[in-house]
């Protein structure tokens, strides 16, 4: 991302943001951070603390949780899509890692930027609603199947 209006570009278009006007798109992309990462690098652990939710600008990340095998992607988000929104809602530690799946640039948005702007625009948490159920409803599915087979 070269500059503010890249991010605001790619904002405007990822699921939580997609209500909310292009001046206040650009105080989000001020309040957050812009971070880089190389293919394999650790955005966060699992057991780090939720302290920030993430928007991926480029790139794909990939879902790593530990398995009786050892540790093992579950799902890969590209862009527009946010992941570590579960650790700042629950309060809980993070469930998963997050590694870089090819060169990634992500948005990191402190979790109190987050909560005023769900305060500011309530359409955002039906949004992040939304994305939860989604993932629900992957995993529910990814379950089913693994029972399955």
């Amino acid at each position: 991302m070269n500059n503010i209006t890249d991010v605001i570009d790619v904002l405007q278009e990822a699921a939580i943001f997609r209500n909310i006007d292009a001046k206040r798109l650009k105080l989000v992309a001020y309040l957050g951070q812009t971070l880089e990462y190389h293919v394999g690098e650790r955005l966060f652990e699992r057991g780090d603390e939720g302290d920030a939710v993430f928007v991926v600008l480029d790139g794909e990340v990939e879902v790593i949780v530990p398995t009786a095998a050892g540790e093992a992607p579950v799902a890969v988000l590209g862009k527009y899509e946010i992941f570590g929104e579960m650790g700042v809602f629950s309060g809980q530690a993070r469930s998963a890692a997050i590694q870089a799946k090819t060169k990634a640039t992500v948005l990191r948005l402190e979790k109190t930027a987050l909560l005023g702007l769900l305060q500011e625009f309530p359409d955002v948490a039906l949004d992040v609603i939304k994305v939860l159920a989604k993932r629900l409803d992957a995993t529910n599915q990814q379950l089913a199947a693994a029972r399955i087979s």
